[in-house]
């Protein structure tokens, strides 16, 4: 066998071998690539006080980085965006303008990847709202007109039964004797006893 035969067999098996350690070595970086996107997955994520119309989000990462939440009252459409103001490793995200007793979806967005609970956002529900007090009117009590008393018509007036009948369910003081504010049959009544003495 020639030198150069035995040349291009050792050349032909390093292609051979180099060719498949090439490609384990590439899928072992594409791998480890992955996992560094994942440094900054969101832990100990908890909703804190959560009033009617807030709540505050928090989570930590390994790195610094700024998140955003998206959030909203369906699952499937979280329209909402409430953005970090800066990179933290100790994250706090305040949503506000909520409704009361309502129950709000959200998932974490770190860079180019977004974080859910297990492929459903995350959850929690705002407090039911106060009730307004109750304000109940208090009755200004409405004076009654002040009547001048006139003189009791006395037996020798010219006052008759029938001008107290034509004057009952009025307020015409002339009549209403026991001065009760209307004339009614207990006027007539001091009349007559007036008439009788």
């Amino acid at each position: 066998m020639s030198k150069n035969k035995i040349f291009l067999i050792i050349g032909i098996l390093i292609l051979i071998i180099s060719v498949p350690a090439a490609i384990i070595v590439l899928k072992q970086q594409a791998i480890f690539k992955l996992g560094a996107q994942t440094v900054n997955k969101p832990e100990n994520i908890q909703i804190v006080n959560i009033t009617e119309k807030s709540a505050t989000l928090t989570w930590s990462t390994s790195k610094a980085t700024q998140g955003i939440v998206n959030y909203g009252i369906s699952p499937t459409n979280l329209t909402l965006v409430q953005p970090e103001n800066s990179p933290a490793i100790n994250h706090q995200v305040n949503l506000t303008n909520l409704l009361p007793a309502t129950t709000y979806f959200f998932t974490i967005k770190i860079g180019n990847q977004t974080f859910d609970n297990n492929g459903q956002p995350f959850t929690f529900t705002t407090k039911s709202a106060l009730p307004s007090p109750t304000i109940t009117p208090t009755p200004t009590p409405i004076p009654k007109p002040t009547i001048n008393p006139s003189p009791s018509p006395s037996p020798s007036s010219s006052l008759t039964e029938e001008d107290f009948q034509a004057a009952m369910g009025t307020n015409n003081p002339t009549y209403d004797l026991n001065k009760d504010g209307i004339v009614n049959t207990a006027d007539l009544l001091l009349f007559r006893q007036q008439q009788n003495k």
